[in-house]
């Protein structure tokens, strides 16, 4: 995740991968602000790292959609391919672990 250290006018001084006092705020990798920095060094790592945050987002999105449509009994669970079943009951579990809530995919009369 990138990390920065700002100058005295507020502009990016130094980027980090890791939280530090060298590098104490963290922005997305796909701000603009970030993007501008980095053009002068390696767009290609740049796009990289744009381009994995958006895999991240586009997961959750695919995770809530898959949520919706369960909940609205449009598709079930145990429709999805086992594979499929096991990945979001695993990324549920590291949620759940997190923030204490359980988030059921499985409709009551349905089991895996």
């Amino acid at each position: 995740m990138p990390y920065i250290k700002r100058n005295s006018n507020g502009s990016i001084d130094s980027l980090g991968l890791s939280l530090s006092d060298e590098h104490p705020e963290y922005i997305a990798a796909t701000d603009y602000e970030l993007i501008d920095f980095l053009s002068f060094n390696n767009e290609a790592e740049l796009s990289m790292h744009a381009l994995a945050e958006s895999d991240r987002d586009i997961a959750r999105v695919t995770e809530d959609l898959i949520h919706l449509l369960i909940s609205k009994n449009l598709i079930l669970f145990t429709e999805l391919p086992p594979a499929v079943q096991q990945k979001i009951l695993g990324r549920e579990k590291l949620r759940s672990s997190i923030s204490g809530d359980i988030d059921n995919f499985l409709i009551d009369d349905e089991s895996l």
